[in-house]
């Protein structure tokens, strides 16, 4: 487990701002968080503004100061977390629709409609729908369809 910071002024701005919303939450405004905490909430060190937050009932912060967020590493993502369509799969899918329909949108549309039940890319919301979408046009594409 990392050691907090004991300096006064080393908390940070996601500490301070997670004291807030519990105080908030708690009934107690901005003057009256800092009198419970003290004076200036911007003064209090990493250590001290963990406690307070534990003391307000917020638990600890998902990644605590000095601990490094964790990085997703993988292909696959963790359970329960759900990838959105991207930019780049946006972009993809509307250039390899204009290649397989010749530049006729109607057509393209009406495909998506048909096999896929969206009227347009944006619409398919997550990346496992768009990679299926990317995947038949590319064999549609290679086929000369």
């Amino acid at each position: 487990m990392t050691t907090l910071r004991t300096t006064p002024g080393s908390s940070t701005p996601k500490q301070r701002q997670r004291l807030v919303i519990l105080g908030r939450r708690k009934g107690l405004d901005l003057n009256e968080i800092r009198k419970t905490v003290g004076g200036s909430i911007k003064q209090l060190s990493a250590k001290g503004a963990s406690e307070w937050i534990v003391r307000f009932g917020g638990g600890t912060l998902p990644n605590p100061p000095g601990k490094k967020p964790s990085v997703y590493k993988g292909k696959k993502p963790k359970p329960g977390v759900t990838r959105m369509i991207t930019e780049d799969q946006i972009d993809q899918i509307k250039r390899l629709l204009f290649e397989c329909f010749d530049g006729q949108s109607l057509r393209a549309c009406e495909w998506l409609k048909k096999n896929f039940k969206v009227d347009l890319p944006v619409e398919l919301a997550t990346a496992k729908r768009a990679g299926e979408v990317i995947r038949v046009l590319k064999e549609m594409s290679s086929r000369g369809n």
